[in-house]
């Protein structure tokens, strides 16, 4: 059964990249993540956005980053009043949930755009795998290369 996970594993398994799962106990606040085993420092966010012209697009920045939406806008090439944050029910048809989102996806037709900030960080970045008791970790020089990625500056 092709599970969401299992389709963005074999996105990054595809590119052959490193990459580690791990399990935990829920984590739905920032302070419940922030209690977790990894460096606060080197923890993403994966945003979801739509667009009349984008069904969905991931954006990761680190996890104290806010997004600029104007900026945002700007990269995307539309104004800011067509960007809306993804809905639950859209998430949850990719098997997603909202706080969890990975920053990769098996559809074709959905871009990655990574803050400069976390395409600049040295080592690993711990981000959402799906689910609230998921932790994905990889490089930040692995994100970069994935398909439909693009490193813009959208942080405030």
């Amino acid at each position: 059964m092709n599970t969401p996970e299992a389709l963005w594993r074999a996105v990054l398994d595809t590119d052959g990249c490193t990459y580690a799962v791990h399990t935990h106990a829920p984590a739905h606040s920032v302070a419940e993540r922030q209690a977790l085993p990894f460096p606060w420092s080197q923890a993403v966010k994966t945003l979801a956005f739509t667009t009349p012209d984008v069904a969905l697009l991931l954006v990761v920045l680190r996890a104290e980053d806010r997004v600029d939406f104007a900026r945002l806008a700007a990269v995307l090439g539309t104004s800011r009043s067509r960007l809306r944050p993804a809905d639950p029910e859209l998430l949850a048809a990719e098997g997603l949930v909202p706080g969890g989102v990975p920053p990769v996806s098996h559809r074709p037709g959905v871009p990655c755009l990574i803050d400069t900030a976390v395409a600049e960080a040295d080592g690993p970045v711990y981000c959402g795998a799906g689910t609230a008791d998921r932790t994905l970790q990889l490089d930040s020089a692995v994100l970069v290369r994935l398909p439909r990625a693009r490193v813009a500056s959208v942080c405030r």
